[in-house]
């Protein structure tokens, strides 16, 4: 009968791998007294080249002072720590700033659930101090256009790019088109509950040249009927259309379903109706759709306006 397996003989990135599977405290608390062997892992900077404390927030006391676990975790990482995700529920743009002056080489953020200080001064100052990211994704977070379009200039690498918001209304290209004129690298995006309509949609195409994914649900003031949706199914390999299902997306269980999209239902509208080939815009350049937001041409759109309840 065999005797019982050496554990410490293990190789050392498997033995990371499994303390990865506890929580941060368990880590810091825990495993790392157990022998030098898993102090040494613990304290390795690579272990900490991940950071994600969007699950693990819920399982700690009110009390607990979550900033200095993260700042701790931050330490770890000795300027290694390349991907950063955060969830709301304490002061992000502090914590942010710690981790951005100590970890330039990030190349993912993630934030969710913050309040709407959040998108300020502070918050811009950080990104500019982060050049390499090339992924960012925002959920239940709102900056405006001129803050998306200072992400833009100050991240030139970004590949994808997230804005999911709960639906906003009334109708607005400004951030869409805030996307399409800075952000012009970009593979992937969401804009899951974004108040564009065809204007934003067709900037965004146009401005973003190499989308390969494109998430347009709970945007239910784009119709994509008739040969507008078939330029964009063509356009775009990866698309979710406004009324595609949210299932197993992070919004599904917070989300409250809005007053529009009540009346898109109750009107019995689909975007699948909408089949007319008058209401296929012309591919044109990105300053011609900005000219055409800012004089609000939506010589196509009253009838929708009916639709929502807007008339």
């Amino acid at each position: 009968m065999e005797g019982r397996p050496n554990w410490l003989k293990l190789p050392e990135e498997l033995m990371a791998n499994i303390l990865q599977r506890l929580s941060y405290l368990e880590i810091l608390n825990s495993a790392s007294k157990v022998c030098t062997t898993w102090k040494k892992i613990c304290k390795d900077p690579a272990m900490w080249k991940v950071i994600d404390m969007r699950k693990q927030v819920y399982r700690w006391s009110m009390n607990f002072d979550i900033e200095t676990l993260i700042t701790k975790l931050v330490d770890l990482s000795c300027g290694e720590l390349i991907d950063f995700s955060v969830k709301g529920g304490f002061e992000i743009i502090p914590i942010l700033d710690y981790a951005v002056q100590r970890s330039s080489k990030m190349k993912r953020l993630y934030i969710q659930s913050c309040d709407h200080d959040l998108v300020s001064g502070g918050f811009i100052w950080a990104i500019k101090k982060l050049p390499q990211l090339e992924e960012f994704h925002l959920s239940c977070t709102y900056p405006s256009a001129k803050e998306i379009e200072l992400i833009g200039q100050n991240c030139p690498l970004l590949k994808s790019f997230a804005m999911n918001q709960y639906c906003q209304r009334p109708q607005n290209d400004d951030t869409a088109l805030a996307i399409a004129n800075n952000m012009p690298g970009l593979r992937h995006l969401q804009v899951i509950g974004n108040s564009m309509t065809k204007i934003g949609l067709q900037a965004i195409l146009n401005g973003c040249p190499h989308l390969e994914s494109l998430d347009l649900r709970m945007c239910y003031y784009l119709r994509l009927g008739g040969k507008f949706g078939k330029v964009c199914m063509e356009r775009i390999r990866d698309l979710k259309r406004p009324h595609d299902s949210m299932e197993n997306h992070e919004l599904h269980q917070e989300y409250d379903e809005c007053d529009i999209y009540d009346h898109m239902y109750s009107s019995g509208y689909s975007d699948v109706d909408d089949s007319s080939d008058n209401d296929f815009y012309q591919v044109k350049e990105v300053s011609e759709v900005n000219n055409a937001s800012k004089e609000r041409d939506y010589e196509y759109d009253y009838d929708y306006e009916y639709y929502c309840g807007y008339e």
